[in-house]
């Protein structure tokens, strides 16, 4: 006879009687689930706890709703359902209780299904209240994420006032350290950072181990304040000081996100996100230095997700919104238009125009610059065949993004375009940006070789800004390099960067290359940097961008010299 069968022929007054001897030697709940009848027995100790009105309930699944928290519902049913279905025989989750005061109470609840000779099902065990565990990490012998939040919620709601600040501390390369080194290693980086963090705060300030790699310091404490910056750079000392002693054997430098003040109506999920947004920040500016709180940025970042969201909505309808606009390009021998660059415009009911420094670093971040590049790709080189009608010899510049040469097939979609459109190869220019992404990987190497085998142009846009060098041109063969308008600017104001240009033009015409010179926006501009010999210009001078339609209509169905 099984335990099940015992219990299954004593009445639920003794069973109850029998979990109240069990309870006195455990601090957590005991209680036993029917999961054919959904009763539910639970010690009377609990029912003091929480609102339960009886240490046995019928219908308990409904019962049930009133004690656990609205959100974390809809899990416990779904694995209590699968113990009750056979797919499972323990259950174990974490999740929150409302106590009698209404009061949050994070809880562990773990039990095993018994089953007796009928197939009658009953799940046992037992539940703990974790804020009564301080849950730590063996490695650090720091509290972990689950106490942290536990202990900040409390903090929360109980004395706000008291919190001076949160700093949320993250490892920079930590993820290059495991690869490379081992895990090992990384424990150790672990280990030494939480000995820098633990000597540059006080005893009394709060100090958890989150995730991976990130840190929390909580400082409500009663002593001399301390302010984040200081504590930021005695850590940042600490390290330093470390590698040293270790003659930099290994280094690594850490970001923080700090959040100072205004914690009056705060949850910890909400402090959790605004002290991971900036660690974010922190990283995105260049790591290895500590970002305060910013509520206008970070309402600027809410601003970008909702954007990413209509982008992407924008995508799957047809790509309504988006619209491909054109700007001339003209030879310098006879200033007549010899192609275009196809520039992406982005319209929306909520945002309107949106300037594309705005809405393509979005697309570029989400993905959603593949499908859209593709997109540009395609009608870029249906109204290029178009155009030929009026110029045989017309070529439509298309620019690509560096997530579009490392996450997709560029090589396999041009060759479809080419194919499917039925334009010639040389019909398209692909523009480069983001040189210093792809200087030296040499997979994107053997993409270029692979264009420039199918007889398509290869243009290194904004030469003269970021990381364009002439090494990186003679690499990739461009065939021909855009002068950036910042550039042109500047040597139309002085003679050394004048001087500079020129020479550039000798080298890349040395190189068999071309130049296009980007900006020119006035005839005495023109007239000067005519003078460094550039192959072709674009500029407003010539023709803003503008929608197809009106680009055919001004420069190709009137030809008029300027």
């Amino acid at each position: 006879m099984g335990y099940l069968d015992i219990l299954q022929g004593m009445s639920l007054e003794q069973i109850s009687a029998v979990i109240e001897v069990i309870q006195q030697s455990s601090d957590s709940f005991l209680f036993i689930l029917d999961l054919n009848t959904d009763v539910y027995m639970v010690s009377e100790k609990a029912t003091k706890r929480f609102p339960f009105d009886s240490t046995v309930m019928e219908n308990s699944t409904e019962i049930l709703k009133g004690v656990i928290y609205p959100s974390d519902y809809a899990m416990l049913k779904a694995d209590i359902e699968k113990c009750a279905s056979g797919e499972q025989d323990t259950h174990a989750l974490e999740y929150r209780w409302l106590d009698r005061k209404n009061r949050v109470v994070w809880i562990s609840c773990r039990g095993t299904v018994v089953t007796g000779t009928e197939g009658h099902r009953l799940l046992v065990g037992r539940v703990s209240e974790l804020g009564k565990k301080a849950k730590a990490d063996n490695l650090t012998g720091l509290r972990r994420e689950a106490r942290f939040r536990l202990n900040v919620e409390a903090l929360l709601r109980d004395n706000p006032e008291s919190i001076r600040y949160m700093m949320r501390i993250g490892i920079d390369n930590f993820k290059e350290i495991n690869e490379k080194e081992g895990v090992e290693a990384g424990d150790e980086v672990l280990q030494e950072l939480a000995e820098c963090i633990l000597s540059s705060v006080d005893e009394k300030v709060d100090v958890y181990r989150l995730m991976a790699d990130e840190f929390m310091i909580v400082d409500a404490s009663d002593v001399a304040p301390k302010k984040p910056r200081a504590v930021y750079n005695e850590i940042q000392k600490k390290i330093a000081h470390t590698a040293k002693l270790k003659e930099y054997s290994r280094f690594y430098t850490v970001s923080a996100g700090v959040v100072e003040k205004d914690f009056t109506g705060r949850s910890a999920e909400e402090v959790m996100r605004l002290t991971e947004f900036t660690l974010n920040e922190a990283k995105r500016n260049g790591r290895n230095q500590m970002a305060l709180y910013n509520q206008a940025d970070y309402d600027e970042y809410l601003k970008r997700l909702d954007m990413r969201k209509a982008l992407r909505r924008a995508v799957n309808h047809q790509f309504e919104g988006f619209e491909v606009y054109y700007q001339p390009i003209v030879s310098t021998l006879d200033y007549c238009v010899v192609g275009a660059e196809a520039l992406l415009r982005w319209h929306s009911e909520e945002y309107e125009n949106v300037s594309p420094a705005v809405f393509i670093p979005i697309l570029e971040e989400s993905g959603l610059i593949i499908p859209v590049g593709r997109h540009v790709l395609w009608e870029a080189a249906n109204i290029c065949k178009k155009w030929q009608e009026y110029i045989p010899d017309f070529h439509v510049n298309v620019n690509l993004s560096y997530v579009q040469l490392y996450r997709s097939d560029l090589m396999k979609d041009v060759e479809k375009c080419i194919k499917e459109v039925g334009i010639n190869p040389d019909s398209l220019v692909l523009e480069l940006t983001e040189s210093g992404y792809i200087e030296t990987d040499e997979r994107i190497k053997e993409l270029f070789r692979e264009l420039k085998e199918k007889k398509i142009d290869l243009a290194l846009d904004d030469f003269g800004t970021g990381y364009s060098n002439m090494r990186y041109l003679k690499e990739i063969e461009a065939n021909t390099v855009k002068i950036d308008r910042s550039f042109v600017v500047q040597a139309l104001q002085n003679d050394y960067d004048y001087n500079i240009i020129s020479h550039i033009i000798d080298m890349v015409h040395s190189l068999g290359s071309y130049v296009c010179m980007e900006g020119i926006e006035e005839k005495e501009e023109l007239n000067k940097m005519m003078k460094t010999k550039p192959d072709m210009i674009q500029g407003y001078y010539f023709g803003k961008p503008s929608p197809a339609d009106q680009f055919e209509e001004t420069f190709l169905r009137v030809k008029d010299s300027p």
